[in-house]
């Protein structure tokens, strides 16, 4: 028995989850993650950079940084583009963070002197190409230089960031994304607690976890009227999936 308190998952809810999300084809999901508010940021922020290195560098650090934020995760996105388009360089990381990201400000610029060395360490060893090969590389490494897991969501948050990052640059996402977990943070454990029923439900609905982020949290995300920005029949599929998950 669950300790008094606590709610188990409901085994409907998850069963009536696959079958909307086996709805969806890889195209379709990629229709999603190419309207996140997230990518879109990216996309903007490269546009305004043009030094590649730089870009993955400054997107890599930020997924790191990213949690107990002061805003939604769509809005720091947005904050961290218009920062960083004006000039701005990974020295102005503290800065920035004194802005945007000031929940627990000592310990996160704390972490970001680890995480700069990390993923400077990351780029001397493997090249951009090297990485959209291999993304396992990146969760490898950075989990070994922070002394995390390799399923812990900052590490995994930034290989999803980064392969949003690939797709703007390069056109198209890195390959061998079924070795990466699904970002697990509190929104998606009311939904399925543990890394590894995500990676039950991936397998069962065709879709690597860490793919199947954007597809559900667009929809927990956002309202209703938001979603229909988004194509036919995808935007079905949406408003359902966000009926479901709320």
């Amino acid at each position: 028995m669950g300790s008094l308190g606590k709610k188990e998952p409901s085994p409907s809810r998850t069963a009536k989850l696959v079958k909307l999300l086996k709805e969806f084809s890889l195209k379709e999901v990629e229709e999603v993650e190419v309207r996140d508010r997230q990518f879109i940021a990216l996309k903007e922020l490269y546009r305004s950079l043009k030094n590649r290195e730089l870009f993955f560098k400054l997107v890599l650090i930020n997924a790191l940084l990213s949690y107990q934020l002061q805003m939604k995760g769509e809005d720091y996105w947005e904050a961290f583009s218009e920062f960083f388009k004006k000039g701005k360089e990974v020295k102005d990381f503290p800065d920035f963070l004194s802005r945007y990201n000031r929940r627990f400000l000592t310990a996160k610029l704390k972490r970001f002197e680890k995480v700069r060395l990390c993923v400077d360490e990351l780029f001397r060893k493997f090249s951009i190409q090297e990485l959209g090969e291999r993304p396992s590389l990146i969760v490898d490494a950075l989990a070994g230089c922070l002394g995390q897991k390799r399923s812990a969501k900052t590490v995994v948050f930034a290989v999803k960031m980064f392969s949003y990052a690939y797709k703007v640059v390069f056109d198209r996402f890195p390959e061998n994304l079924w070795e990466i977990e699904i970002p697990l943070d509190s929104r998606l454990k009311k939904l399925i607690p543990s890394v590894e029923e995500w990676r039950e439900v991936a397998e069962a609905v065709g879709i690597p976890p860490v793919r199947l982020d954007a597809l559900v949290w667009v929809p927990m995300g956002e309202s209703s009227e938001s979603l229909t920005r988004f194509p036919e029949p995808v935007k079905e599929k949406l408003l359902k999936l966000k009926k479901l998950i709320g």
